[in-house]
């Protein structure tokens, strides 16, 4: 008896069907076309490296089959978060002002402030910007020998403002500041309003023109109000403003009043005859602007200096509220924006044609007739808005590339066979399965099917050794022999 090893070949036959051919061959080519396209986007592609700005976009449009599901994709885009240090400088996508990032934090469950190193950020929606305080500094003989020879009188607007995004690892807060300066130091300037556009974005612009206008306003009057002035005049100063939360009516009403911003501290230095300044000296001891604008000129007690720079500290003031707040995206009922609505626009404006009339040339440094210097008119069809922002950065993205031609193929080939086999394999079994047990014909061996009158021999099947088929030639005698 030969040996029988464990492993076995089967004994094949045509199949008996006419459509069974062309159904192969035309299926065949359809699903090896079907397949291999399948395959491209499997197998077809490897990720690289590159740098993007926009992670959203590069995520969902980076290709052709981006919003297939998974498990038909071998390469997908993703781009990593971007880790913002504290201390670094960033922009919104508005770019209007470079702001510094000064805090980051979260809240614990039991409501302390954990602070953090860097703020994690992939194109988070900032949310409920608020301002906690303006600074104003007026800056006389330290300003640089450039900023004097166009000005005699300079300073810087520093807003500090306080943020949320909401990502998957929960709420982040976090704390920016801003500075303008509209003459600013050429060595150490930081640009401002990278995107203005006069026309496609004219909320920001007027945000611009008021800044340049209410700024060079302020630093004419505090430079006037020390002119020819006993005590000796002073040289420097500050003043911190933040919101006024003691104010009826609707929040239209209360952007719209002078005292929507309160003095919270004033100080301002002076020379004395060897140019040593007093340390000692605080002013502005109210905290109304209104008051401290009525001042007398020249008061017995010299608490209240310089009454003739309030008005134009209040317009200041309130363009850099809202011209922050547009960059960042806020304005809702809670703060609405001057700068996004008509009416209060043409109230913060209205002083606008009186500063330009009464600028003198050491003060008109660097303007020009592209900027708004009259008030805004309600009734023009301008369309004023504030959207919502993000911040500008750039991101570490994967992103799929076709391979190589060759590299290409082998991999498509090797796929294409795995599956097509697979395919075939099940395309056979379903034959089998539901046709061939139904088919007489395909029941037998043409060769040896038996003599039905008058023969020698008949075939038959017959099980041996537990299973193995075998034909198996059976003779027998005619119906008359032994």
């Amino acid at each position: 008896m030969p040996h029988r090893s464990f492993f076995h070949y089967n004994i094949t036959r045509a199949y008996p069907f006419k459509w069974f051919t062309p159904l192969v061959i035309i299926g065949g080519i359809i699903l090896t076309a079907l397949v291999s396209f399948l395959n491209v986007a499997a197998t077809g592609y490897e990720l690289v490296s590159t740098s993007s700005s926009d992670p959203n976009a590069t995520e969902t449009n980076s290709i052709w089959f981006s919003k297939w599901p998974s498990y038909l994709v071998g390469a997908r885009a993703a781009c990593e978060a971007a880790s913002l240090q504290v201390q670094s400088t960033i922009y919104t996508d508005r770019r209007a002002f470079p702001y510094e990032l000064s805090k980051v934090w979260h809240v614990e469950e039991d409501g302390t402030k954990a602070y953090q190193g860097s703020l994690i950020y992939k194109n988070n929606v900032i949310q409920n910007c608020n301002i906690t305080e303006i600074k104003i500094q007026f800056e006389g003989p330290d300003r640089s020998p450039g900023q004097l020879a166009v000005a005699p009188m300079g300073g810087t607007v520093t807003a500090k403002t306080e943020c949320y995004i909401d990502a998957d690892s929960g709420r982040t807060y976090f704390q920016m500041r801003s500075t303008y300066d509209a003459i600013p130091p050429p060595e150490t300037a930081k640009s401002t309003f990278l995107n203005l556009n006069k026309t496609s974005d004219p909320t920001l612009f007027w945000g611009y023109s008021l800044l340049n206008m209410y700024w060079r306003s302020s630093m004419q009057a505090f430079f006037d109000g020390n002119a020819d002035r006993s005590p000796p005049p002073f040289f420097k100063g500050v003043i911190d403003l933040n919101r006024n939360t003691t104010l009826d009516g609707t929040m239209e009403e209360q952007v719209e009043s002078i005292e929507f911003l309160r003095v919270g501290d004033c100080f301002f230095i002076p020379l004395n005859s060897t140019g040593i300044a007093y340390l000692n000296n605080r002013y502005c001891n109210s905290t109304s602007i209104t008051e401290l604008s009525n001042s007398p000129t020249n008061p017995a007690e010299f608490t209240r200096p310089l009454p003739g720079i309030w008005r134009s500290v209040e317009g200041l003031g309130k363009s850099m509220w809202f011209t922050v707040l547009a960059d960042l995206g806020r304005n809702d009922d809670a703060m609405p924006n001057m700068l996004a609505r008509p009416k209060l626009l043409a109230s913060l404006s209205s002083d606008l044609a009186t500063v330009n009339e009464t600028l003198r040339s050491r003060f008109r440094w660097g303007l020009n007739d592209r900027m708004f210097m009259q008030a805004f008119d309600p009734s023009q069809d301008v369309l004023l808005q504030v959207s919502q922002s993000i911040l500008a950065t750039d991101y570490l993205c994967q992103v799929p590339q076709l391979k190589s031609p060759g590299t290409l193929f082998i991999s498509i080939l090797v796929a294409d066979l795995v599956i097509l086999q697979a395919l075939w394999k099940i395309f056979t079994l379903t034959v089998d399965g539901f046709f061939l047990k139904s088919t007489e014909e395909a029941r037998h061996c043409a060769n040896c099917a038996p003599v039905s009158q008058g023969g020698i021999l008949h075939g038959g099947y017959k099980s041996v050794n537990g299973g193995d088929s075998q034909i198996v030639l059976l003779e027998e005698q005619r119906s008359s022999g032994t």
